[in-house]
């Protein structure tokens, strides 16, 4: 794998990914309180099960805050969902879904397309494009057990996990599974994209 100069990873941010939008916040808030009402939990179970606060679920049931895509993901875990899932499609199985019909999240200002229909239980596909130099920010456990296979599609991927450095270059890809404090982000002086496939495994 090619390493160079140009990809050092050491002015690469490391803040935690903010995911927003109004018609991304609308539909998760909607999503959320549809799978929390008809499981008969309370925001307080959820914000329990998720280890966030009652207020925090409150507000984004009503689309009036942001979430990380940490706390998406502890979400997630507590509805036993994924991420594909809480953005339901509006068309029935069989569909050609075009680029600018993907559900777009600004993720740290790294731009994420979730491609995974609301049929895909299982699994999440998302398509990341990174500007030079961005990225994910760091990416703590989710709390729910599942493996990470990420693709590098074009120019370099540098994907930090715990102490372990690994870069990629187009056609590389790097599988792990989310147990431990990772970073993902463009290490190179090109904008670079990437394909994520979760599989999220049942107990």
């Amino acid at each position: 794998m090619a390493q160079s100069a140009s990809l050092s990873p050491e002015s690469v941010k490391k803040s935690e990914p903010y995911m927003s939008g109004n018609d991304a916040s609308q539909a998760l808030a909607e999503s959320i309180k549809k799978l929390r009402t008809s499981q008969k939990m309370t925001q307080r179970g959820l914000a329990s099960r998720a280890q966030l606060s009652t207020s925090f679920i409150s507000q984004l049931e009503r689309g009036n805050t942001d979430v990380t895509f940490s706390t998406l993901t502890r979400l997630c875990a507590a509805l036993g969902t994924t991420i594909g899932h809480l953005f339901p499609a509006d068309q029935p199985n069989g569909r050609i879904v075009r680029f600018d019909e993907y559900r777009h999240l600004d993720y740290n200002g790294v731009d994420k397309y979730v491609l995974t229909r609301e049929e895909m239980a299982d699994v999440d596909v998302c398509l990341f494009d990174f500007p030079p130099g961005s990225s994910t920010g760091t990416r703590v456990p989710p709390g729910v057990d599942r493996t990470e296979l990420w693709i590098c599609l074009t120019e370099y991927l540098g994907i930090d996990i715990g102490s372990d450095v690994h870069f990629l270059k187009a056609g590389d890809s790097l599988d792990f599974a989310s147990d431990r404090t990772n970073t993902v982000y463009n290490p190179g002086p090109n904008s670079s994209r990437a394909l994520l496939v979760i599989k999220n495994h049942k107990k």
